[in-house]
């Protein structure tokens, strides 16, 4: 993912978090195995991101 403003990306329920740089792609890799709805945002700025669906 990019942001146009560093950040720290975090990923509720995984509990995993990426700290984002202005303009630089990160890359977050995990095994989604726990089934679930889980929230991602950015803790700074509060964005909410989107919901990863596990089944």
């Amino acid at each position: 993912m990019t942001s146009d403003i560093a950040d720290e990306f975090h990923l509720h329920g995984y509990d995993r978090e990426l700290e984002l740089a202005a303009g630089r792609p990160g890359t977050l890799r995990l095994v989604a195995s726990v089934p679930g709805v889980f929230e991602a945002e950015l803790h700074h700025s509060g964005a909410r991101l989107f919901e990863l669906q596990v089944g």
